[in-house]
């Protein structure tokens, strides 16, 4: 992700995530494209003019979902 993104750059992107989430059939891409989602919904929402904060650990986890 890039730093330098408008909120309305960041709406865009988490709208297009979205549809990727709900398009593809392999469960671990789905969970990525919606985290990517929220996380660009988030920033939209902060401003999207600062970087993300840095807490020294990633950004999204990933996990296995439950079968």
């Amino acid at each position: 992700m890039t730093d330098a993104l408008t909120p309305q750059e960041c709406l865009d992107r988490a709208k297009m995530h979205e549809r990727l989430a709900s398009t593809t059939a392999d469960a671990s891409a789905r969970v990525m494209h919606q985290a990517m989602a929220s996380e660009f919904r988030r920033r939209a929402q902060a401003g999207a003019s600062s970087p993300a904060q840095a807490s020294g650990g990633p950004v999204v986890e990933m996990f296995q979902p439950a079968q």
